[in-house]
């Protein structure tokens, strides 16, 4: 691998915060965010630590289950800025949307609305907890043209390494995704590629030049490979 062709964007590390995502509940874990306003805290207290970035999805708060709900994105969103003023706000278009069946524009409905400075643009389909996880190339096209037009940038999330190329066909399209373009490397999601270190330094082998990246590993391999991300450039 040529470690310097995955430096030579950025030298800085730069930390994202998911304070809760599509899966965890508080059954797992008691301590888990749902409210706007526990959100807010949590993403406050990973700024303070170092966090840059917080990627946010948010919860129903009476089912606690992932919602698409504008309205909901809108309290979580404004509780963050209030909170942080200053951290990044990357807003996910996938969440809960293999577990409750989400349609395409109830998923990006609320990019539109809140302009976020980020957002996720997940890299292709598959199965998923027992569900589909749809993200057809219509789908990442007209995720990609809304985020260009409301000057979004997109965090393309990749779950296994044909994703890349995936991205790899879009960003062909002359305009449609300014440079240097953004991966998130997702490892041990189930129905995706496993979380070991050599999973991920294929990942990063497969990765374009002129690129920035961030590994994304579940529970408790987020130590592990995040270290050798870091290491590796990421």
């Amino acid at each position: 691998m040529d470690l310097q062709k995955k430096r030579d964007v950025v030298e800085k590390v730069i930390i994202t915060v998911a304070p809760v995502g599509s899966w965890p509940t508080r059954e797992m874990n008691p301590n888990l965010p749902i409210s706007p306003e526990e959100i807010a805290a949590e993403v406050l207290r990973s700024y303070e630590a170092g966090a840059a970035v917080a990627h946010i999805h948010a919860r129903d708060l009476e089912t606690e289950e992932p919602t698409a709900d504008t309205a909901v994105y809108q309290a979580v969103f404004a509780s963050v800025r209030a909170a942080c003023p200053k951290v990044i706000i990357q807003l996910s278009t996938g969440s809960g949307a293999a577990k409750l069946g989400f349609t395409p524009e109830q998923r990006i409905r609320h990019i539109h609305e809140l302009k976020p400075e980020m957002a996720s643009l997940n890299a292709g389909s598959m199965n998923m907890h027992g569900n589909v996880f749809i993200n057809s190339p219509e789908m990442i096209e007209q995720y990609a043209r809304v985020m260009a037009d409301l000057n979004v940038k997109p965090e393309f999330e990749v779950y296994d390494v044909g994703m890349i190329e995936n991205i790899e066909q879009l960003v062909r399209k002359p305009g449609l995704v300014p440079e240097p373009y953004h991966y998130g490397l997702v490892l041990g999601v189930p129905g995706g590629i496993p979380a070991t270190v050599k999973n991920l330094i294929n990942l990063v082998d497969a990765l374009p030049k002129h690129c920035t990246w961030q590994t994304i590993a579940m529970g408790r391999h987020q130590i592990q490979l995040g270290t050798v991300g870091v290491v590796l450039g990421g």
